[in-house]
């Protein structure tokens, strides 16, 4: 009987390795299409602004009648013109103007100019850009002044000079005004020339009614009455020299915690919450402008402040000097927030303040490459965030957080290159924000430092951002910085190629490593999850490659032994046949990495000692990641990576973890709800970090511990753990004193076992709760509700104005993500009701967006034969977004056949692991014992 299930194993093993595999298609929906040329959308650059001189007064009392939430303004651009001409271009979005002159700026030649109208004016509605014809011709070189007089939209759609709400202590609802412009809604504030190279300084006022305060980039340096009984005049400090998008005002009737340079602005209610983003952001502040050698406030700006706006569409912006965030991203209350929420805080003021430097000191001359500045800052959202807060080990969290993170994306034809010179539309812009700018971004940043070393990497940004302070920046002028202090020992020859491979092509190697007798061998090939998804599979790389062996096992030193030139194999010598190696020490370089089989079971065997065979963390998690995804693309056969990973219940560290979670996901979803044999699999697996971390937190436990008892718990519960799931239940008896770091696990739990009575206690202390993150984890645990009358409350919530259109999304996914057997049903109320949920969403675009992502989630025929029905029926109402519902089609069937070849197999492997366990240790065992006998031979 023995003979025969090994033999059956074999079989179920050699089915998986030979047949194709095929990958989760990223939603990829193509721009839409204008009459209009992509270079249309770009502004001529012969007419350079040089200040705007802005005053706005905004209507936001139920006294202003008519007027309510819109604004008047009124703005002098000085600009001048590098060549004589009689035409100006510039960007403007729904504002209805009563006044358009202009003049010579005055001098003493010419003290009272003549005012002269715009002779006429042509506005493109598709690029936002108005050309205005001058009667009298802009001399070159010649400062001029534009006039203009305008009224505009105070809207809800979190762009531009937007309006937002909050109801107080006394159920009072409160309005207030705030920005975003980035990247390209400042024309909706004013006229502007709204791309980021056209930088210039400001002079801002903000008329408001007394009841209300201001704030703006700058230091307020005047406020008198106005004209207009019970109005003030704010009168704020010219700024530096900086793009459109950077600019920001708020109205509101906010409080501040602040000193003379710093202030943390929010509601007044939450007034407590502002202590631990004020003592950190000043921290932060100040580590970074010793670390870039360029103190924050001789940039020309002397104060910093940071606000927590309620309705707000990005996580954070970094206008320059008034940074905006989400409440629940600026935050904090102690006896709330969890650790990771905590950290998320800290992290994300790293990563605006951070953009002081990168972005808004030097920016990136257009969103082409956005990634020199989402790049740095989503680099020191680690590093910098590291300088303050350095028990949080985020040099390890940056492996699983970006590198991995973005290598799923980057191998598939949906991803773009980092320098992207196809971007033109706003839907060009709003791609170039996506994780190749800032995981991969960051992730290339973080390669080079390792390869130049951090003492030269640390000085070449010190000077690069000094050369070109105020200024718009290339590529080309941080590869020439990066190259003037890289030192010629550390490989300053391939230096271009490094930089031009990684940034100016899609993708990244794999990178194939061979042992033979006394040595090995590297080799590279574009990794691709399916090669037939019309990717380039030619493209190759100049790779930094580091390793380590058995003989050296030194994990510390990430320093590249050597670089692997394009379509080039290079070979390595050893004094003796090494018993294992492993290539990209600490994951420090942007590839993957595959060796001979008989390297991965001497890995394995090695990872089956004390201590892991002293494998560092992150090479571990490397190892889980790599292996999962190559029997994803059928690099590596999928009984390899099951053996392989089965070191996990010996694991006990947060890093490899993650991986191994990120992998499984992938399968998890495949299953759909016939996930019986993966319950015992991975509560097995888990059993040993379940049992060393349990439910109970220590005052000795490390930020990853905290991290990793709630990702084990949280599996363990959801896969069937019954002791996990008595005690969560015992927690959620008792809401007010649920530790605040498991409850996530807790409430979803509660809801996902229980009934009405427990969403009912769960509702109740969200709408009671006056704390911005414990609200996210709230209103996120109600996707946790498994019959059919609750999800439809939780939909119904979601469609509702309960919801903040900010979270519609995150809520509505957790209804599907938290429950396979909800996917149907999810589906089902989301296509019935997808008028409603455009409207609540604000627009058809995101509702295809949540169908996508909901069909990627399909396992059945029935469920595809639903959506092709469904996108027959009313795919032409969606407009463009209709390729979006088409795309979705594929990716399930390709998903579907996914299932046909592969999910047999590892049905099979799952109902044996375990139940077979004699079997399944003595297969490994003969495996270990080969690959001893192979070594022995070799020395």
């Amino acid at each position: 009987m023995f003979a025969l299930r090994v033999a059956l194993l074999l079989v179920a093993c050699v089915s998986l390795a030979s047949a194709g595999t095929r990958q989760l298609a990223v939603d990829a929906q193509p721009p839409a299409t204008f009459a209009t040329a992509p270079q249309d959308y770009r502004l001529p650059d012969f007419v350079t602004p040089v200040n705007y001189n802005i005053t706005l007064r905004p209507y936001l009392l139920e006294t202003d009648g008519s007027k309510r939430f819109t604004f008047d303004g009124e703005v002098f651009i000085e600009v001048i013109s590098n060549k004589t001409t009689d035409e100006v271009y510039i960007h403007s979005k729904n504002l209805i103007y009563s006044v358009r002159e202009f003049w010579q700026k005055p001098t003493a030649a010419v003290p009272n100019p003549t005012v002269i109208p715009f002779s006429n004016l042509a506005a493109n509605d598709d690029t936002d850009i108005t050309k205005l014809t001058l009667s009298n011709t802009l001399t070159a070189n010649t400062a001029y002044i534009l006039h203009f007089v305008y009224t505009g939209l105070m809207e809800d759609d979190m762009h531009g000079f937007y309006r937002s709400s909050y109801v107080d202590d006394n159920n009072v609802t409160k309005w207030l005004g705030s920005t975003q412009f980035q990247t390209h809604h400042s024309r909706r504030a004013f006229p502007s020339f709204d791309e980021p190279q056209f930088k210039a300084t400001f002079d801002v006022t903000l008329q408001r009614h007394r009841t209300f305060n201001s704030a703006s980039n700058t230091r307020l340096i005047s406020s008198y009455p106005t004209s207009e009984e019970g109005y003030f005049a704010d009168v704020y400090k010219t700024t530096p020299k900086m793009s459109t998008y950077l600019l920001a005002f708020i109205i509101s009737e906010f409080v501040a915690r602040k000193d003379d340079d710093f202030g943390v602005y929010a509601r007044p209610e939450y007034y407590t919450q502002t202590q631990y983003p004020y003592n950190v952001g000043i921290q932060i502040l100040e580590k970074m402008g010793k670390y870039l050698d360029k103190d924050y406030y001789s940039m020309g700006n002397d104060k910093m402040d940071m606000a927590a706006i309620p309705d707000f569409s990005a996580g954070a912006m970094e206008n320059w000097g008034l940074l905006t965030y989400r409440e629940r991203s600026l935050l904090v209350d102690e006896s709330a927030t969890t650790l990771a929420s905590r950290q998320s805080i800290a992290a994300v003021v790293a990563h605006e303040q951070a953009h002081m430097w990168f972005g808004d000191l030097v920016t990136c001359k257009w969103w082409s490459y956005t990634w020199l500045n989402e790049g740095f800052a989503r680099y020191f959202q680690y590093f910098g965030t590291a300088m303050v807060e350095d028990k949080w080990e985020l040099e390890k969290q940056f492996v699983v957080d970006q590198v991995q993170s973005v290598m799923a994306m980057d191998s598939t034809n949906a991803t773009n290159p980092l320098s992207d010179e196809n971007t033109y539309t706003p839907a060009d812009l709003s791609r170039m924000f996506n994780s190749i700018s800032y995981n991969k971004g960051a992730t290339i940043i973080r390669m080079i430092k390792h390869t130049m070393g951090e003492n030269e990497f640390q000085r070449a940004l010190q000077k690069y951002l000094t050369k070109y302070e105020y200024r718009a920046s290339l590529p080309e002028y941080l590869l020439g910085a990066l190259q003037a202090e890289w030192p010629t020992s550390s490989y300053n020859a391939s230096s271009e190629d490094i930089f031009k491979s990684f940034t100016e092509q899609v993708g990244y190697p794999l990178i194939s490593v061979n042992v033979g007798d006394k040595t090995v061998s590297f080799t590279q090939k574009r990794f691709l999850l399916k090669e037939s998804d019309g990717s380039d599979s030619s493209l190759t790389y100049t790779v930094p490659i580091s390793y380590t062996t058995s003989e050296a096992n030194n994990f510390l030193n990430a320093t590249p032994k050597f670089i692997l030139s394009p379509s080039r194999t290079t070979t390595v010598s050893f004094p003796s046949t090494p018993k294992w190696i492993v290539v990209n020490i600490q994951q420090t370089g942007y590839y993957r990495v595959t060796y001979s089989e008989d390297n991965w079971h001497a890995i394995h065997h090695a990872l089956a000692t004390a201590n892991w065979g002293g494998i560092h963390e992150n090479n571990r998690a490397q190892i889980v990641d790599d292996l999962f995804n190559l029997a994803r693309a059928g690099y590596v056969s999928y009984n390899l990576t099951l053996d392989v990973i089965e070191y996990l219940e010996t694991e006990t560290n947060y890093i490899p973890w993650t991986s191994a979670f990120n992998g499984f996901n992938y399968l998890t979803i495949r299953l759909g709800s016939d996930t019986a044999d993966f319950n015992n699999y991975i509560q097995t697996l888990t059993n040993k970090a379940y049992n060393q971390l349990g439910f109970n937190e220590s005052s000795s436990d490390t930020a990853l511990e905290i991290y990793l008892r709630t990702k084990i718990l949280s599996w363990a519960c959801r896969y069937g753990s019954s002791d996990c799931i008595s005690k969560a239940q015992g927690y959620f008896q008792s809401l007010t004193t649920v530790p605040k770091n498991i409850r996530a696990t807790v409430y979803c739990v509660g809801l996902r076992e229980g009934g009405e009575a427990e969403f009912q206690a769960l509702y109740n202390k969200f709408k009671q709760e006056t704390v911005a993150t414990e609200e996210t984890l709230l209103q996120n645990s109600f996707g946790c509700v498994k019959t059919q009358a609750l999800v439809e409350k939780v939909f119904d919530l979601i469609i509702s104005d309960e919801i903040r259109r900010q979270d519609k999304s995150s809520v509505l996914s957790t209804l599907y993500t938290e429950n396979n057997e909800n996917v149907s049903p999810v589906f089902a109320l989301v296509t019935q009701k997808h008028e409603a949920l455009a409207n609540a969403m604000g627009g058809y675009s995101a509702v295809a967006t949540v169908i996508s992502n909901i069909a990627a989630r399909f396992t059945t025929e029935k469920q595809l034969t639903d959506l092709q029905s469904f996108n027959k029926a009313n795919g032409a109402k969606f407009g463009s977004s209709e390729a979006t519902l088409i795309a979705a089609e594929a990716t399930v069937r390709e998903n579907l056949d996914w299932a046909t070849a592969k999910l047999g197999v590892f049905r099979s492997y799952l109902r044996n692991y375990r139940s077979g366990s004699a079997m399944v240790n003595a297969f490994s065992a003969l495996s270990l014992l080969m690959v001893a006998l192979v070594t022995m031979l070799r020395n």
